[in-house]
């Protein structure tokens, strides 16, 4: 009998245990914080011309600092051919917003499963003075070991020159009359 209840013990022992670590886990995720974000992306006007080809506004805005050696890329579904080139700026400053247009004309072929798609993308070096400036804010980050693994974060970046990547797609069911 003896053998048995303390068979017993053990397994709830365990199952507390079990418990115990992740009630933990999901009280440390709520600390874990995110870098500042940098560059917002936003898709402002969307519709087809009159000639079927797809004309996107897309208006990117520095929301961090001066951000510099910008890529803009583009990618699309299969059913979509995007004609706007590559684009570079050398910088784009606090507050600062560039409106870029975008081109796309059909293919023929039929859209991937996910439907018809342009994908805008940017690829720049963040301001990475300002990321740890906000980053020392301890009303933003209160959490001490969370606001220094950010800063760390920060200044191993900044050394390594790591580029950040920021994309939009739009669905094409979305944009405005289609002609």
């Amino acid at each position: 009998m003896k053998m048995q209840s303390t068979g017993l013990f053990l397994l709830v022992a365990l199952a507390a245990m079990i418990v115990a670590t992740f009630s933990a886990r999901a009280a440390t995720n709520q600390f874990s914080y995110q870098l500042p974000a940098n560059l917002s992306l936003l898709v402002n006007d969307s519709h087809f011309d009159s000639t079927g080809k797809l004309q996107l506004s897309v208006i990117l805005q520095s929301t961090l600092g001066n951000l510099s050696d910008l890529e803009i890329y583009f990618d699309s579904s299969k059913d979509l051919k995007v004609l706007t080139n590559l684009r570079t700026l050398s910088s784009l400053k606090p507050g600062a917003a560039r409106k870029i247009r975008v081109l796309a004309t059909r293919t023929g072929q039929k859209p991937d499963e996910i439907g018809s798609w342009v994908k805008v993308g940017v690829k720049y070096l963040p301001d990475y003075d300002a990321i740890i400036e906000v980053a020392s804010d301890t009303a933003k980050y209160p959490d001490q070991f969370e606001r220094e693994k950010i800063q760390e974060i920060a200044q191993n970046n900044a050394q390594k020159r790591a580029r950040f990547s920021e994309a939009v797609r739009f669905f094409t069911d979305q944009a405005g009359s289609k002609k």
